[in-house]
């Protein structure tokens, strides 16, 4: 369901969505609800078999700022998350997920800092998880996810290093070294910077090489308020385990159980160092980063063990 714009819309939001009926409709309403409204919403439907296309094209009739690209076939997570973004047209973009929620503001709070400040790439709140009624999950009503911290702080799982960093290394290192997952990859990107990467690459966990990518080109800005709400459920890509799913999860047609995924993860690191505009001294640092990331001998034990014996990454999702 294809539409013609009289404009381009200064938001861009691309929705890859498989099999996404039981929790669509909550996260479709959070869009729409949204207080900023010059967006389109551009939803790319991996040939789902259940009722998410019904859904989808009842919510396109109703919004003309909703276009619905149904797949003959199943593309595999990665392409048709790349898909969106190739699919859109406005100045920023935002990935979402066909399961999370969005408050009202955070469209509106998001573009306001980036139209404020040209050095900033990416923007994002603070996060929550939700369980599958959209209440807090578990103990965690006051624990607030964010990737923004004052000094290099130590936690249990190691060190908290800024996401907010004027230094591209602390960036860098916050992504490739520090705790926490890349739920800021569900923030809003300036799409000049989103061209200059190769976007998502066909592998499992590859969300953090991209944000590895945005960290090197430029400043991140956190919203100090939880306005994202990332629900955790039973079918959660995070919740594959095995190195078949994952594979799957990634391309359909995948047969091989074997992979070495954390190798490819190592050389997009890599990569994205030597592609990004850096100078030398700062390409000097971040490589050193990747140094470090390579001498943590315990876990790269464990994930020789894991990789033979079948197991798929370990998918932090915070």
């Amino acid at each position: 369901m294809e539409k013609v714009m009289d404009r381009v819309p200064l938001v861009s939001i691309g929705m890859p969505v498989y099999n996404a009926e039981a929790f669509i409709e909550d996260a479709l309403d959070s869009l729409l609800a949204q207080t900023f409204g010059d967006f389109e919403l551009i939803i790319s439907d991996n040939a789902s078999t259940d009722g998410t296309r019904e859904i989808c094209e009842r919510y396109a009739k109703s919004d003309s700022r909703i276009s619905y690209f149904p797949l003959g076939e199943n593309l595999g997570a990665i392409r048709n998350f790349n898909r969106v973004f190739e699919l859109s047209n406005g100045k920023y973009f935002k990935w979402a997920s066909h399961d999370d929620i969005c408050a009202s503001t955070f469209l509106e709070r998001c573009v306001d800092i980036l139209e404020g400040d040209s050095r900033i790439s990416w923007c994002h709140s603070q996060s929550l998880h939700i369980d599958e009624d959209g209440l807090p999950l578990g103990n965690e009503e006051n624990s607030a996810i964010s990737y923004v911290t004052s000094g290099n702080q130590e936690t249990k799982q190691g060190p908290a290093w800024s996401r907010d960093a004027p230094d591209v290394q602390e960036r860098f290192r916050s992504v490739l070294l520090g705790i926490g997952g890349v739920l800021d990859s569900y923030g809003l990107i300036r799409s000049d910077v989103i061209r200059q990467t190769p976007l998502y690459l066909p592998y499992f966990g590859s969300e953090k090489v991209f944000m590895a990518e945005l960290a090197l080109r430029g400043l991140y800005a956190e919203i100090p308020e939880i306005l994202f709400f990332v629900r955790v459920h039973s079918e959660a890509a995070y919740n594959l385990r095995t190195n078949l799913q994952q594979r799957k999860f990634i391309d359909p047609n995948a047969r091989r159980w074997f992979a070495f995924t954390r190798l490819k993860l190592l050389r997009g690191y890599l990569s994205a160092i030597l592609r990004a505009d850096l100078a030398p001294v700062d390409r000097l640092r971040c490589l050193n980063s990747v140094i470090q990331y390579l001498f943590q001998t315990r876990k790269w034990k464990n994930i020789v063990v894991s990789t033979f014996k079948g197991r798929g990454m370990v998918h932090d999702h915070t």
